[in-house]
């Protein structure tokens, strides 16, 4: 993959563990990485960078996974962009309203190598 046609993926989590984990694999598959510790700080990047797929955390403090994806429906160019939810619930609730929200995938913490780049490759194979 060439410098000028690498995806962008922002990475919004809380734990900064998760982030050099996910953000080390990223790179690996040749990725740019946006890493954001919360929701907060994640919007107001949005406003300036726009990255190809978005992977959110769910239980995070402030602004939470769910209502992140609420504030992003509401922002101009940013609607389209695909959200995978990464997180360590796995009741049905919360992934029948990550998939309500608009997430292309719900992904149960830990999630190993190859997981994570399939799942990536099928996504951006599709747009």
């Amino acid at each position: 993959m060439s410098e000028s046609t690498k995806r962008i993926i922002m990475l919004i989590d809380d734990s900064s563990t998760n982030n050099i984990l996910y953000e080390s694999i990223l790179l690996d598959e040749g990725y740019e990485v946006i890493i954001c510790e919360d929701a907060k700080i994640a919007l107001k990047r949005l406003q300036k960078d726009i990255p190809d797929l978005i992977i959110l955390d769910l239980m995070m403090p402030g602004i939470d996974g769910f209502h992140f994806l609420e504030k992003k429906k509401e922002m101009p160019g940013i609607v389209d962009v695909p959200v995978i939810m990464l997180t360590a619930r796995v009741d049905r609730e919360s992934e029948l309203k990550a998939y309500e929200l608009g997430v292309v995938g719900y992904m149960v913490k830990p999630v190993g190598i190859a997981e994570i780049t399939e799942k990536l490759k099928k996504i951006f194979s599709s747009k």
